[in-house]
């Protein structure tokens, strides 16, 4: 087992305590070293995970590095719910914060190489000024021997010119590869944003940008939308007698029944909670009622095995329906589904309910 997390074969982090102490030598080596970090642990490149292993890189928060060093001591690698209680508990919400540190790293690539560029271009113009003197004083030339050695000054002049050429390039192919990668990761930090870690499908804020965007394009094509909104029922209660760890299973479970029984142009995400939701284009109401109903009755005859052994049964879910209106506010059409979920829910739950 390690003691702490290691970044190379030869070194760790555990002996670092800030971040002027590490070798970092500029914002895009501390956000390699970090994205390392973040590749060898469950939550993957998630926000959370960034900010987490960021700080542990900095080393601006020892309550947080000592914490990471003794799980990590007893397990290797991390899992997403571990990541997310420690996100929460030392960093809260510092995503966005986070984001905008990796946008660094990328400032300070372009800024080295603007530096070399400009060092070229002083060695051009240096350069420039030893040509014109040159072919000025050519007509100057009193002899062979004096000929010969302004062509050796100038000889050596072109080659200290080539070797300047030949850095810059090479500081440009690296800052390219750079820049290249970190831009990779960037997008994959973004898309890992709009992603919930427990169930893999999106997350509220993704969710949203979905909503608006299929609302947009129903009104410009005159196309079908449903919102289906929905519930697990007595969720409070399944965590209080099983465990939360349990309750996580049914959550997954629901995300994962959401995922498998829709088609690929449906839009499925967690809303947060015990609350989930499916955008369905191209779809009636009638249509999307069927689409619940089979997750519905899914959801009702499977059984999840509480602490490896015993399975549980009796967990449904509720949910509400509501067709979209050509031109309507996104935020109404949610709340027009919310209310058909509550219309389940005040009928006895384990239903489906169509908001008319």
């Amino acid at each position: 087992m390690m003691s702490t997390v290691q970044t190379s074969a030869s070194g760790t982090l555990g002996s670092e305590s800030a971040a002027s102490k590490t070798g970092i030598a500029n914002s895009s080596d501390l956000l390699r070293r970090t994205l390392a970090l973040m590749s060898r642990h469950a939550a993957g490149y998630s926000p959370d995970s960034y900010a987490l292993w960021y700080e542990y890189v900095l080393g601006s928060k020892p309550a947080l590095r000592a914490e990471i060093d003794a799980l990590v001591n007893n397990c290797e690698r991390l899992s997403m719910q571990v990541t997310f209680d420690l996100h929460q508990k030392h960093l809260s919400e510092r995503a966005e914060d986070s984001v905008r540190r990796a946008g660094a790293g990328l400032l300070e690539v372009m800024s080295t190489m603007r530096s070399s560029m400009e060092a070229a271009s002083s060695d051009a113009n240096v350069f420039d000024a030893q040509l014109a003197a040159f072919g000025e004083n050519l007509s100057s030339v009193s002899s062979a021997e004096d000929l010969t050695l302004r062509v050796d000054t100038m000889r050596s002049d072109v080659d200290r010119m080539n070797k300047s050429m030949n850095t810059l390039n090479a500081r440009l192919e690296a800052s390219h590869r750079t820049v290249a990668s970190l831009q990779n990761e960037l997008k994959r930090a973004r898309e890992e944003a709009s992603l919930d870690p427990l169930t893999g499908i999106l997350n509220r804020r993704g969710f949203d940008l979905e909503l608006a965007r299929h609302c947009r394009e129903s009104s410009d094509t005159a196309t079908s939308l449903c919102l289906v909104m929905v519930d697990i029922d007595h969720f409070k209660k399944i965590n209080d007698t099983f465990g939360h760890p349990f309750g996580d299973k049914v959550i997954r479970a629901v995300g994962q029944a959401m995922s498998q029984l829709t088609q690929r142009k449906d839009v499925a995400a967690r809303y947060g909670g015990e609350e989930f939701v499916l955008l369905l284009p191209e779809t009636s109401a009638i249509e999307a009622r069927e689409v619940a109903e089979r997750i519905r009755r899914a959801i009702s005859r499977g059984q999840i095995k509480c602490n490896g052994v015993e399975p549980v049964g009796n967990i449904t879910i509720s949910a509400g329906v509501a067709e979209f209106a050509r031109g309507e506010d996104p935020t109404s059409l949610t709340a027009r589904a919310d209310r058909a979920l509550y219309a389940s829910k005040q009928a006895g739950r384990n239903r489906v309910t169509i908001d008319r």
